[in-house]
């Protein structure tokens, strides 16, 4: 990677302050359709825009100036890079050790469920 820990950083800020505002937006959407405030007035259409947009910069100003959080976050970004990934035929190889593994377990309970819905029916009738 050519890109330092801080510029990683920087890009889940711009990430999270996209998330924030697109949430926003949605629950001021939300709002104005259950008040009937986005029929009545024009102008709440670009004010939902305005304000989620305004309150995600505010939260991610916000989560920003916390310089403790921002060590943190550097930190983990640090951890990541010392992560030591599976390759892609270990990946594949484990994914389908996992489909098989959830098939077996997956007969196991049919078999369970049949056989106690038969004994259920017998002490029920």
């Amino acid at each position: 990677m050519s890109k330092d820990d801080a510029a990683w950083v920087n890009v889940a800020y711009v990430v999270f302050f996209l998330l924030s505002s697109f949430v926003l937006f949605k629950a001021f959407e939300t709002i104005g359709v259950q008040t009937g405030w986005s029929e009545r007035f024009e102008w709440y259409g670009t004010g939902q825009i305005a304000l989620g947009l305004l309150l995600g910069g505010v939260a991610t100003s916000l989560l920003r100036k916390d310089s403790d959080r921002h060590d943190y976050f550097l930190a983990c970004v640090g951890e990541l890079r010392k992560v030591n990934w599976p390759s892609w035929p270990d990946t594949k190889r484990m994914t389908i050790v996992v489909c098989v593994v959830v098939g077996i377990f997956a007969v196991i309970v049919s078999i369970f469920d049949l056989f106690w819905a038969k004994a259920l029916k017998l002490l029920l009738a």
